[in-house]
């Protein structure tokens, strides 16, 4: 009897196993991002176009429904034009350190993501592996780079929120400000949010989808910058306070996906 149940064992064993890795597949993905900030100090910002690209692991745990993670680089970011005839307000521009509506550029702040979702898709399509699906989830993003950098007259401090007015001339005791430069002290190295999507899969292989990413966690540190553009102004003839903005990401996604060893 022992001879003919271990054996038997075995194989049903054996077979789990090639069920459950049938059912696992990985892939690659690409696309585009169009970012912005949501939050009080959000004012005049503009979407960011950047780009996403990574791996995808899928775990069937049905026909219908299965666990995707994925590690996916990721450009988000804002940008903010200022001139003297709007309310976009540098703070200080470099040729004379003059406080005030002068002065006109772009200010462009790109941040650099390691963004790991684990959704949960739902298939709305046939067993051919074609048709819709939905999918949803947590994600955690992890902060890689960060670059600040204004053209046209070169504002050495960018105001954000409330504090963006001409009709301010004199310094308020605190004033939020965004970072002009690549450090990432000031930022929050890991970012928590979620993940909702829709997309349609043409071939068992290959797949488009639209999703929108916002986050729940703060872009910036609670608390005051310390970049070392704002210390010039935070010493005895000006006596800034420059806050770090209340603003979270929020990014819609489009991408391309392919999946190996589809048939």
């Amino acid at each position: 009897m022992q001879k003919i149940i271990l054996p038997l064992a075995l194989l049903l064993g054996t077979g789990t196993v090639a069920r459950a890795q049938s059912g696992i597949q990985f892939g690659l993905k690409a696309g585009a991002n169009l970012s912005g900030y949501t939050g009080s100090d959000n004012t005049d910002t503009k979407a960011k176009v950047g780009l996403n690209a990574g791996f995808t692991a899928n775990f069937a745990l049905s026909d219908l429904i299965s666990i995707q993670p994925e590690v996916l680089f990721s450009q988000k970011g804002t940008q903010l034009d200022y001139n003297q005839d709007n309310s976009d307000l540098p703070v200080f521009i470099n040729s004379g350190n003059t406080y005030g509506p002068i002065g006109s550029g772009t200010y462009s702040q790109t941040l650099s993501y390691l963004d790991v979702p684990v959704l949960v898709r739902v298939n709305l399509g046939g067993n051919n592996g074609t048709g819709f699906f939905v999918e949803v989830g947590p994600q955690v993003s992890f902060l890689l780079a960060q670059r600040g950098e204004v053209s046209g007259d070169k504002a050495t401090v960018v105001l954000g929120g409330p504090d963006r007015s001409k009709n301010s001339t004199t310094i308020r005791p605190t004033l939020h400000a965004f970072t002009v430069d690549n450090t990432t002290n000031d930022f929050n190295k890991a970012v928590f949010g979620y993940a909702v999507g829709l997309g349609y899969r043409l071939t068992s292989a290959l797949s488009l989808n639209v999703r929108y990413t916002g986050d729940i966690s703060r872009v910036y540190k609670e608390g005051e910058g310390t970049a070392a553009a704002l210390k010039p102004y935070q010493g005895k003839s000006y006596s800034a306070t420059f806050l770090n903005p209340t603003v979270r990401s929020s990014t819609f996604q489009l991408q391309v996906g392919y999946v190996f060893g589809s048939k």
